[in-house]
């Protein structure tokens, strides 16, 4: 899991880049297309490994896990959050500030995310904490009745909103809701059914079927999701290909082929994998948009004059310097791994 996570990570870099430096078109962005995959691993992951860890304490042991984790998870968005608002704050002195930036700042920050990318922290808390509660309080019908509704919901809304909107009705809701939450893409309906595929797997669910069954199934429903979201595209369903239902199916045997997984032994790389993914993840937007938003002009145009391999390879080198120092200066300077 280290090393896939690791991998997402770096195909969610190259996805951005390719959007909005590099600007590809065809196979190349199609291929870092796969970047789709990464959110929701990162949701499923989260899941599993907070509740490996959740299934062995008893009930008080349980609620100090979760309240530690809470913090932690809390003081990774602040920071960051602060990290990126001075970049915020440097384009409103550069270019001006309205009234209306701020509100709209602090609306987006309150209902999304400080930034964009690291509304991953804020949803995969109120994820955990609805799987978290439901567990706890809910049987299991509710629980997953109420997952399976979240999930149809956000993807129905999500990546075929052009489709549920044709009556008035329902489009005078949705537009309601985009005006107040902005996205789909949140804890609640993106996030929930993620974090459930984790606790699912965490407490052994479909424990019987062997690697050699969910391997096949993994490319099965990975492919099954590159043609749902090729159609999801071709025929204007949504502009978000993200949220399709294949994806469900796909990440779930994905995690179970991987806590199958035997032929990989663990090393201490495999470590820095799973660190450097979360890094790499949260500090891309300091190259990507940040850091080239104070920056004149003329230094984004020359970026982006530049052939698209050297623009590719610019952000991801970039990028990994950036993720690799911080890793390693964290080894001295503990309160950086705050960041991570």
């Amino acid at each position: 899991m280290d090393i896939v996570k690791f991998i997402m990570a770096l195909l969610i870099l190259m996805q951005h880049t390719a959007n909005e430096w590099a600007h590809s078109t065809g196979l190349v962005h199609a291929f870092f297309g796969l970047g789709n995959f990464a959110v929701p691993f990162f949701f499923a992951c989260s899941g599993f490994l907070f509740f490996s860890k959740f299934n062995t304490l008893d009930n008080r042991g349980q609620k100090d896990y979760y309240r530690k984790w809470s913090i932690r998870i809390g003081k990774m968005y602040l920071v960051w959050s602060l990290i990126y608002f001075c970049f915020v704050f440097a384009g409103w002195v550069d270019r001006g500030l309205s009234w209306g930036q701020p509100a709209q700042y602090f609306h987006r920050a309150l209902v999304f995310s400080t930034y964009a990318t690291i509304w991953f922290l804020p949803a995969l808390w109120i994820g955990v904490s609805i799987v978290y509660w439901m567990r706890r309080h809910c049987i299991k019908a509710v629980f997953w009745t109420t997952v399976i509704v979240l999930l149809i919901v956000g993807n129905l809304f999500g990546s075929y909103s052009n489709v549920m909107t044709h009556n008035d009705v329902v489009k005078s809701a949705y537009d309601w809701y985009m005006d107040v939450f902005i996205t789909w893409r949140n804890g609640l309906f993106n996030a929930v059914p993620y974090i459930a595929i984790g606790l699912l797997l965490a407490d052994d669910g479909l424990n019987k079927i062997s690697i050699r069954v969910s391997l096949p199934l993994t490319v099965l429903f990975c492919g099954a999701f590159i043609i749902e979201a090729f159609c999801i595209t071709r025929f204007h369903f949504s502009t978000a290909t993200d949220m399709g239902f294949m994806m469900y199916p796909a990440i779930f045997f994905m995690m179970h082929s991987l806590i199958l997984w035997r032929w990989v032994k663990p090393r201490p790389i495999w470590i820095h994998c799973r660190n450097l993914s979360m890094l790499i993840f949260l500090s891309q937007r300091l190259f990507l948009s940040a850091i080239p938003g104070v920056l004149p002009d003329r230094v984004s145009e020359c970026i982006k004059a530049w052939p698209e391999p050297y623009i590719y390879l610019f952000f991801a080198v970039v990028v990994l310097c950036f993720s690799i120092t911080v890793e390693r200066l964290s080894a001295k300077y503990g309160f950086l791994k705050i960041l991570w």
